[in-house]
């Protein structure tokens, strides 16, 4: 299948114009034609070339196919209607941005051959890739991680170039990594990129979309933030991630080694990725990739991993004796972890490991019950529950507690939420919980806590057996 672009819909001629019922009411652009290949053809200055097919289209423009006949080679061409930008200057901005890209020479990246302004149209000129996209390809099935991994190697080298000629790409998806039949991977579509090492560029003075949402970093949504790299690698995680479970990270999303067979390092180096603070991430594309082929070129450690598809304790892993330092600390007990937050959820347990606890993790109330609940029939009961007390969506922290304590009148929980005015909070005892964690916390309030609640119990469990 020949394919450059996806910007919606691909049809091989543009779609009847439906009035759309919102034209004519203020603040709605109406809908747009795009002219047909033959239309764009006449339209091009000089008859340099030939196009033939449109190859996708959508809101913010329309690319097709077609030949630049004085070479006689191959190009897809990208138009933009000119009244996307809302101030007399779009179209000078338009031409800075074109030549930066037009600039960029890197086997990674769809090359950019001219660019202009016809008609009310804006237009790039690149080279035209016959393949599929790693869209297309994901909708056949999903990506075995070594070959996902190869994939993303290629789109980090990419993203380094462009980097390191102060351009950020902020709309790295599936539909932009197009894989060649000839096996080369090259990186479409800089249609929103900008430039980060000047202030003021194309996209940031216009109503433009700064992006695909579900791969667009925190601080795209932010107008006052200034973007820089660290938006690609943000989508770089979530690309990783969607290939290789067939799922985009939204919400309290799984590691991807409790969804598939895959090195659990990859979860720390997606979990570090989709940071939503971009001074956590990875520094550079080329960072990522040194991180994921880390994962291919040296052995996975034998520690096992604690993923929220496991229902039942797993001992800590300890580290093999090289001194004092190093011995590992005794069994301290069973602790079932609550958290929505991927990231302070593997915090947690990590912390919580090094202190000599079995951890159990879960993103959701009703996963909690179900744990605790097996752990009770397996007769090794928890001796504690940390719980989240908001989980957007799924079983908050109250309402589990309430069915714990039917399973379990003598379990014993903290809760922990950054809301401190929450009557959880402020009056845990009436709810059933041991005590409060209030939000942010660090290790040693965490381990603090837990050492509290801990021993408390196990005082009160000494006097009723006495």
């Amino acid at each position: 299948m020949k394919r450059l672009f996806s910007f919606g819909k691909k049809t091989a001629t543009p779609p009847p114009r439906v009035p759309s019922v919102s034209e004519g009411v203020a603040g709605w652009m109406p809908v747009k034609a795009y002219p047909t290949p033959l239309e764009l053809t006449q339209m091009m200055p000089g008859g340099m070339y030939e196009f033939d097919l449109v190859i996708g289209q959508g809101g913010m423009g329309a690319v097709y196919r077609g030949r630049q006949l004085n070479l006689g080679r191959a190009v897809a061409i990208k138009i933009l209607h000119r009244d996307h930008g809302t101030d007399y200057s779009y179209a000078e901005r338009f031409r800075r941005e074109a030549q930066s890209l037009a600039q960029m020479n890197h086997p990674n990246i769809v090359s950019v051959y001219d660019f202009g302004i016809v008609g009310e149209y804006l237009h790039y000129v690149m080279e035209f890739v016959e393949g599929v996209d790693l869209h297309q390809q994901l909708t056949v099935g999903l990506l075995p991680p070594a070959r996902a991994i190869e994939i993303l190697a290629k789109v980090c080298d990419a993203l380094t170039y462009a980097h390191s000629k102060g351009i950020v790409h902020r709309d790295i998806k599936p539909a932009n990594i197009l894989l060649a039949n000839d096996g080369r991977i090259k990186v479409a579509d800089f249609g929103l990129a900008k430039r980060f090492d000047q202030k003021g560029t194309m996209l940031t003075q216009t109503n433009m979309a700064m992006g695909t949402p579900d791969y667009a970093a925190p601080e795209q949504y932010d107008s006052k933030a200034e973007l820089d790299h660290r938006a690609d690698i943000y989508a770089l995680g979530v690309v990783l991630y969607q290939s290789i479970t067939g799922h985009l990270p939204r919400g309290a999303w799984h590691p991807p080694s409790s969804m598939i067979s895959c090195d659990p390092r990859l979860d720390a180096v997606i979990t570090r990725a989709l940071n939503p603070d971009r001074a956590q991430r990875q520094s550079s594309a080329a960072e990522f990739k040194a991180e994921l082929l880390a994962t291919q070129s040296t052995p996975a450690p034998s520690a096992p991993v604690i993923s929220v598809a496991q229902n039942a304790p797993v001992a800590p892993a300890t580290k093999p004796a090289s001194g004092p330092a190093s011995t590992p600390k005794p069994f301290a007990g069973r602790v079932l972890v609550l958290e929505d937050d991927v990231l302070l959820r593997n915090l947690m347990t990590r912390t919580l490991r090094r202190e000599g606890y079995e951890t159990t993790e879960t993103s959701d109330g009703s996963d909690t019950v179900k744990a605790y609940s097996e752990a009770l029939l397996a007769k090794t009961p928890f001796d504690l529950v940390l719980i989240d007390l908001t989980i957007p969506l799924g079983m908050g922290g109250v309402r589990a507690m309430q069915l714990l304590l039917e399973i379990d009148p003598q379990v014993d929980a903290i809760v922990s939420s950054g809301n401190r005015s929450d009557p959880a909070m402020l009056q845990p005892s009436v709810h059933g919980f041991a005590d409060v964690l209030p939000k942010p916390y660090d290790s040693e309030d965490l381990v603090r806590m837990v050492k509290l609640v801990m021993e408390r119990r196990r005082k009160r469990l000494a006097e009723l057996r006495a």
